[in-house]
This record gives structure tokens, C-alpha cells and sequence, in this order.
């Protein structure tokens, strides 16, 4: 009896021992990352979500490594933010399946922590990878390459705003003294050598203050222009500028990644509001969720196609428009006119048409400028 006993407590110590050595099928992890600590919760398969944990970086990369040593596959979701993507590439270096989350307000009832945003970040990532895609809104993560381009694209409209900023302090110092409000490039010689002879020299003493940054902001928004112009080595339909492609296509990455022109529409925030009920449908205006700087560079790059490309197909249905003294309207047309062209942009960077196919004409200039470089180097090699 007593053996019988002994084996049977055995048993099931080895039971208890296989049980504690079996992988766990999935483990999720929300965590609501910050600059000096992380918050971290767990979920282990369909079990309820455990105590949130405080990590630090390395205390996290150290514990999501310790995960995979107890489940076969594990998840990691963090929310997009200043932080950039460093934590999400250490996590896939790791063997990770991890997610970048579009930035959402989590809160829940009148209550908002980030104990409570980590809790609610894994439960929306176990819903995600079971199945339900509208839990989560994934933001694509470019390669290191792409987000090194994209940031030089991007310090250019930081400089240019710099230089707005810092011209305006000029341009309201004279207005508040009862001159007449300075034009545009104030700081540059001839004409801040006119408003010499008529300031006072208190404030022009300010103004020389600030002309040296301007000057400088100058030179190196030339620069970076130039760089971004002479990177783009491809034909362009007349009126869409070098500098606007290249700035959108570094902003974008990737346009194979949208399937459809819904979606293309949806990433620049050409989309409108929408209150349906049964039968009644009403659509309001734009959401504008999406890319605020690309939605500003293509509206920029509408205002000059009635120039340039006025037998384009939405430039014939919305020109008169565009030309009307009514603002409303004309920002209504440009927003419609703005959703096709960036459609259009889709379809030929993606191959699907060509820009002939499109009604639009290629810029003679620059396809001359590209065929020079073509034309020299076939002449080296003939001799």
C-alpha cells in the first residue's frame, strides 16, 4: 500500500514538474513606454492580464527576452511617440512580434493612468492578433534608412519655419513703433539698408540682433533645398516640383504599402466626416486624420496645376472653381482636387498608369536635364 502510495505521489510530482517545463502558447505584452521608466503588463494565452510592472529599457528588453523562454510566441505593442522607434527595433532584434500603435486617448471613464494605458494596450493587442484588425491602429515603421531621409526632408520645413518665426519678431517690432509692417526678407542687404535710414537706432540695433540667424537660416535652407531637388533623378509631369515629390515620397516610404485609394485617401486625411443612420447619410468635411504635412504639400501642389496641367482631368472639373472669388468653394475644390491627384500619384508610383495615362504632360526641362548626364556618358565610352 505504501508503494502504491509512493508511486502515485511520484506520478504526480512528475505530472507537476511537466506541467511548470511546458511552453505557454502566446504571451502579450502592453507596455506604455517612457523616457525614465515603462510600464509592462502581461497576458499568458487566455488567462487574465497580470500586475503591471515598472521597467526600466534595459529592465524591459531584459524581461521580454525572459519570455520567450516560456512561450512559443510573444507579442509587444507600445504607442508611437517621441520616443521614435528604438524600443521596437531592440524588440524585433529579440525575436518579438512587435507593433507600433497609433496614439489613442485610453481612458477609461474619468480615470487615466499608465498602469491602467499598459492594461489596455494588451488587451486591444491580444484582440489584434486574434483577429479583430479594427482594435488597433498599426503605424508602419520605415527602416533606418527611410527615417534618416525622411528626418533631412523634414529639418527643411523646420528651418523655413525657424526663419518665419524669427523674421516676425522684426516685422512686430517696427509695426509696434508705427512703421509700416516689413516685407519678406527685411534682413537681407538692400532692403534692410533702406529701413536703416528711416529706424531709429534703438531698434535698429534690435534688428541687428536677429539678422545673423536669418542669414544663416538662409544659407542652409538653400542647401538643403538644392540636396532634396538634385536626390530626385526621375521625369516629372510640369508643375509637380522635384522638392515636393521627394519630400512626399520620404514621408511616405513605401506606396505599395496601401492597397487601395481608399486608403491612400484615409493617410492623407481625405476622407469626410461621416453621421449615418438607416437610409440618411451625411457626410461632413475632412477628418484630416492622417499626415498633416503631406496633406499640406499636396494642396500646395494644386494651386499651381491651372498653370501647368490644365487639361488634367480634375483641373477641367474643378477649375472654375478653383479660380472663384468664393474662398469657401475654392478650398472645397482644392481638398477634391488635392484627394485625386494624390490618388493619382499612387497609381504611378505603383506602376498601375503612367502619367500620360493620366492626362498629364511630363516637364521637356528636366527630361532633357536627365538624358544630359546619359547622353555624356555614352559619348566617354564611344571614345
Amino acid at each position: 500500500m505504501n508503494y502504491t502510495l509512493n508511486s502515485a505521489l511520484t506520478e504526480q510530482a512528475n505530472n507537476n514538474n511537466g506541467q511548470k517545463q511546458a511552453k505557454a502558447k502566446e504571451i502579450f505584452l502592453g507596455i506604455d513606454a517612457h523616457l525614465k521608466s515603462n510600464q509592462v503588463a502581461r497576458k499568458i494565452d487566455n488567462s487574465a492580464i497580470g500586475a503591471v510592472q515598472n521597467l526600466g529599457f534595459e529592465e524591459l528588453l531584459l524581461f521580454a527576452q525572459k519570455q520567450l523562454r516560456v512561450a512559443e510566441k510573444v507579442y509587444a505593442v507600445y504607442e508611437a511617440g517621441p520616443l521614435g522607434f528604438v524600443l521596437y527595433r531592440r524588440l524585433k532584434d529579440l525575436g518579438i512580434e512587435a507593433y507600433l500603435s497609433a496614439p489613442e486617448c485610453l481612458e477609461q471613464g474619468r480615470r487615466k493612468f499608465n498602469k491602467l494605458d499598459a492594461r489596455k494596450l494588451c488587451s486591444r493587442l491580444y484582440s489584434y492578433v486574434q483577429g479583430d484588425r479594427q482594435m488597433m491602429r498599426v503605424v508602419r515603421v520605415p527602416s533606418e534608412q527611410e527615417e534618416q531621409s525622411r528626418a533631412r526632408s523634414r529639418q527643411y520645413d523646420q528651418l523655413v519655419d525657424q526663419r518665419r518665426a524669427i523674421s516676425a519678431q522684426g516685422r512686430s517690432l517696427t509695426l509696434s513703433q508705427g512703421f509700416s509692417s516689413m516685407a519678406h526678407g527685411w534682413w537681407r542687404a538692400e532692403p534692410f539698408q533702406q529701413w536703416r535710414r528711416v529706424l531709429p537706432d534703438w531698434l535698429k540695433s534690435q534688428l541687428e540682433v536677429l539678422r545673423p540667424s536669418l542669414e544663416l537660416l538662409d544659407q542652409q535652407i538653400r542647401e538643403r533645398k538644392k540636396e532634396l531637388i538634385q536626390s530626385y533623378d526621375q521625369a516629372l509631369p510640369k508643375g509637380f516640383g522635384a522638392q515636393t515629390m521627394v519630400q512626399m515620397d520620404r514621408e511616405i516610404g513605401d506606396w505599395n504599402r496601401f492597397g487601395n485609394r481608399r486608403k491612400v485617401a484615409c493617410f492623407f486625411g481625405f476622407v469626410p466626416r461621416e453621421y449615418s443612420t438607416g437610409s440618411t447619410q451625411r457626410l461632413g468635411s475632412i477628418t484630416k486624420v492622417g499626415s498633416g504635412r503631406l496633406r499640406a504639400k499636396s494642396i500646395e501642389l494644386v494651386w499651381r496645376l491651372p498653370r501647368f496641367q490644365p487639361n488634367y482631368g480634375p483641373i477641367l472639373q474643378w477649375g472654375q472653381s478653383l479660380c472663384s472669388s468664393n474662398k469657401v468653394l475654392k478650398k472645397k475644390a482644392a481638398v477634391a482636387v488635392a484627394r485625386r491627384v494624390v490618388i493619382d500619384l499612387w497609381r504611378m508610383r505603383t506602376g498601375r498608369k503612367t502619367p500620360q495615362e493620366l492626362g498629364l504632360v511630363i516637364n521637356p526641362e528636366r527630361r532633357q536635364k536627365l538624358a544630359q548626364p546619359i547622353l555624356a556618358t555614352t559619348a566617354m565610352l564611344s571614345h
